[in-house]
């Protein structure tokens, strides 16, 4: 993960998108909300204080998604003193946050685009983590090889330097060449490969981050609603009117100064659908794909692989026994909840590690897969990788 101050935040190698429906964005409510069959005057929202509808609002902020956007807009705010209410259609971290690549990194790639504001920063992040929660988050080596025809040695050297030096490195260490016919790196690798780079960045256990940060965010005083589908929202007389439905079929009312629209790959449902806004601006849902297989190697750094089409291939030590391969990008047509990894994207993934493991990795050497959507904003790019 890294960090993105505007609308994007890059998971594992892709991005998870907020969009803010402030008070300039919407006018009168014109449209009538949908009939509830309960509308409770007040309630108690995940233990927390009774909700008072005679205030003037509820809650000063009000975010709609529960995944690491969600509950960390939530987590911030409430440590600002403000009275923030979160409501999340399933489990908090249930879709895209759970799917990632499970690591809290810079985004090496990007400097390849000149984003060296949004790779500053979230090295900056990364090293705030690992002090912050070094027990869901540690250190890992990433072994780059380099390969004759792609990126030459002196770029990726040079993009390492950047990398170490853009976020003002203070704990983890810098990057160092590699010879691979003496370092045991290279022992699971062809001996076409002599050379590469070891640099760092961060594993992180991704659904125990979004947690923690609804947990904290509720000590704050927040009031966290996992398993509350937002039903709609409607501005009105300078707030938001929110209506929420339970799991159990309960509904009620609460209002709101603000409303954040964290919703993940549902962002453009929800403006769509749940805040019946009308916009111009498009979301581009992009699956992510991963295999998990037996362990492909037995020392503790990881592997990041270039391929032929520009894209990059991770292959992760993965609990005690695996090894994580991903991941993949491909648009996504169905619903965001439903990605799975097809037959397709689990041999794009094979090949890839196949190009650099001695040893093919081969269709019974996985043992699961898993895929998770990232929205990002259409800007028409022809490739997912691209946009």
């Amino acid at each position: 993960m890294a960090v993105r101050h505007a609308l994007e935040t890059p998971v594992g190698d892709g991005a998870l998108s907020i969009a803010v429906a402030s008070n300039s964005r919407t006018g009168p409510v014109d449209r009538p909300p949908p009939r509830l069959h309960h509308r409770p005057e007040s309630g108690r929202i995940c233990g927390g204080a009774p909700v008072d509808q005679g205030n003037a609002a509820d809650f000063d902020l009000f975010v709609i998604g529960g995944g690491v956007n969600g509950c960390g807009i939530a987590r911030d705010a409430a440590g600002r003193g403000l009275r923030v209410g979160l409501a999340e259609q399933g489990d908090l971290a249930q879709a895209t946050s759970s799917a990632s690549t499970k690591l809290f990194h810079g985004g090496l790639r990007y400097l390849e685009y000149y984003e060296f504001r949004l790779v500053r920063e979230a090295l900056i992040e990364r090293e705030t983590l690992l002090v912050a929660m070094p027990h869901i988050s540690w250190p890992l080596r990433f072994v780059l090889p380099h390969h004759d025809g792609l990126r030459p040695a002196w770029l990726l050297r040079l993009g390492l330097f950047l990398y170490d030096h853009l976020g003002g490195r203070k704990i983890l260490p810098p990057t160092r060449s590699l010879d691979l016919h003496e370092d045991p790196a290279g022992a699971p690798l062809k001996p076409g490969y002599g050379k590469a780079f070891e640099y760092s960045d961060c594993w992180v256990e991704d659904a125990r981050l979004v947690v923690l940060l609804a947990r904290d965010a509720a000590r704050r005083g927040a009031k966290i609603m996992p398993r509350t589908k937002c039903l709609a929202a409607r501005r009105d007389g300078g707030v938001w009117r929110i209506w929420l439905g339970e799991a159990g079929g309960a509904e009620r009312e609460v209002t709101a100064r603000a409303l954040v629209n964290a919703g993940g790959p549902w962002v453009g449902h929800i403006i769509a659908e749940t805040l019946k806004i009308e916009s111009s601006e498009r979301v581009r849902l992009v699956r992510g794909s991963h295999i998990v297989t037996r362990r492909l190697f037995e020392h503790d750094r990881a592997y990041i692989f270039q391929g032929a089409d520009d894209r990059i291939v991770f292959a992760i030590p993965f609990e005690t026994d695996f090894t994580l391969i991903g991941t993949t990008d491909r648009d996504h047509e169905g619903a965001p909840g439903e990605a799975v990894c097809t037959p397709e994207e689990a041999e794009y993934l094979r090949a890839a590690a196949s190009e650099y493991f001695r040893a093919p990795v081969a269709a019974e050497d996985v043992v699961w897969t898993y895929s998770g959507v990232r929205p990002l904003y259409d800007d028409g790019a022809k490739s997912a990788t691209a946009a």
